[in-house]
């Protein structure tokens, strides 16, 4: 059973997706790494609403990747106490899971031909996807519409494809 010490919202699952499946957060620090400067804005200004000092996140520029993270560990301890329940999350509220997998998708989704794809996705991510409804197999999603229909609302990269 999901049992947290604090509460969940939207935006901190949107960012236990985003780093889980980026860089898994260390003791105190949560990062992702992306050649996406919408994405690493979205980071960042997520970690703001989460009270992470502006002064704490660290920018890293290597080529065309952006090394985005910050310490700050309790955030952290918070998103790995998500990660490691995450398939919980539709019980919890389908838009926290949804969130959460909106998360997910923008740190490592990909369309090719209109089709969807995860670059790599866990166990526990395919059952919380199938407790959503949402069907994958080898890392494409077979019913991408329904899947872009749970996570337009809060997917970076989903907004891309519905235009």
């Amino acid at each position: 059973m999901l049992i947290m010490r604090f509460k969940l919202t939207k935006d901190l699952c949107y960012l236990a997706g985003l780093a889980g499946m980026s860089h898994e957060p260390e003791k105190s620090m949560v990062g992702i790494k992306t050649s996406q400067d919408e994405l690493a804005e979205r980071f960042i200004a997520c970690a703001l609403k989460q009270g992470v000092n502006p002064q704490k996140i660290v920018i890293e520029q290597q080529d065309v990747v952006k090394h985005v993270y910050f310490f700050h560990s309790k955030l952290a301890r918070m998103i790995k106490e998500i990660l490691g329940e995450r398939e919980l999350l539709p019980k919890k509220g389908r838009d926290l899971a949804a969130a959460y997998i909106s998360g997910m998708f923008d740190a490592s989704g990909h369309c090719v031909k209109g089709s969807v794809y995860f670059r790599r996705v866990e166990r526990r991510d395919d059952l919380m996807l199938e407790l959503m409804g949402v069907h994958t197999r080898n890392g494409k999603v077979i019913n991408a519409k329904h899947f872009v229909e749970i996570i337009k609302e809060q997917s970076t990269l989903a907004k891309r494809l519905q235009s």
